[in-house]
């Protein structure tokens, strides 16, 4: 049974490019933002045009002066002796690794779990993509070239990356549907941390070949505490997150650089075992 024949016979209405609009001055998005959004479009209910719809009446909505971005990742292209999600039995790994073509910005498909959304937006007219194999970044609007442009191998997710970029130049979180397990900006929080330094491999393209190369990475998620972030971030900072309910779920808008902050205060006490 599709979407719109659960609206349908649930009474509901669809939601129409009005009805963004509508969201997005709720949220208090403001025209020449830059914008990161992490959505599932399945929170909206039957949006008529659907990911077409999303992308295009936002990019519309920020204007000349705006740009959006998303997170663009290709962590299957990686090294399969890293895998977790379940390990590669190890007499495979020869031929996985053979396998996998290499990283090219035009042509390597968004990881699924990142949604259709964000694969259809690495697609769009006018978006770029940054150059790391694995932790890549998609920005369409003023200022990509800058968001996506020199994306180090070493800590893709550090100042050096398009995440520390949009920190720099205060952009903000727009959250559809989703909850702090996709906030990307908390990686960059834990750059800031005594952590130990892992090294990862993925394949690129060198002189037309291709060649696996390695590079340094801050071990992520250790804690596995992104919800726990949220519920004290949205305490902290209630007075300036923005929060709407849509069809299945909430919308929330706020900055990164608060978040970003936040995360790494949460951090810091949480590593010296000191209660937030």
């Amino acid at each position: 049974m599709d979407k719109l024949t659960k609206i349908i016979e649930k009474k509901e209405k669809p939601m129409y490019r009005e009805d963004l609009i509508g969201l997005f001055r709720k949220l208090e998005i403001k025209s020449g933002d830059i914008v990161i959004m992490h959505v599932s479009l399945s929170s909206l209910g039957y949006l008529v045009g659907g990911e077409q719809s999303l992308i295009q009446t936002l990019l519309e909505y920020l204007g000349a002066d705006g740009t959006l971005v998303m997170p663009s990742q290709t962590v299957n292209i990686s090294n399969p002796n890293m895998w977790e999600y379940p390990p590669v039995p190890e007499n495979w790994q020869d031929a996985v690794r053979d396998s996998i073509y290499p990283y090219e910005v035009d042509k390597t498909p968004v990881d699924d779990m990142l949604g259709v959304v964000a694969r259809y937006f690495s697609t769009y007219k006018n978006t770029k993509r940054s150059n790391h194999p694995l932790y890549s970044f998609c920005a369409n609007g003023k200022m990509a070239d800058t968001i996506i442009s020199r994306h180090d191998y070493d800590y893709g997710f550090g100042m050096e990356s398009p995440l520390g970029k949009m920190y720099e130049l205060d952009a903000k979180v727009l959250m559809i549907g989703t909850d702090f397990d996709s906030n990307t900006s908390i990686h960059l929080a834990e750059n800031f941390l005594d952590r130990d330094t892992i090294i990862e491999s993925a394949p690129v393209l060198v002189d037309g070949e291709k060649k696996w190369i390695e590079f340094k990475n801050v071990d992520l998620d250790i804690y596995d505490d992104f919800p726990e972030i949220e519920k004290e971030f949205k305490k902290e900072y209630s007075n300036s997150i923005h929060i709407e309910e849509i069809f299945n779920g909430e919308a929330m808008y706020f900055s990164m650089r608060d978040c970003v902050d936040f995360s790494k205060k949460y951090y810091f006490k949480k590593e010296k075992n000191i209660l937030i």
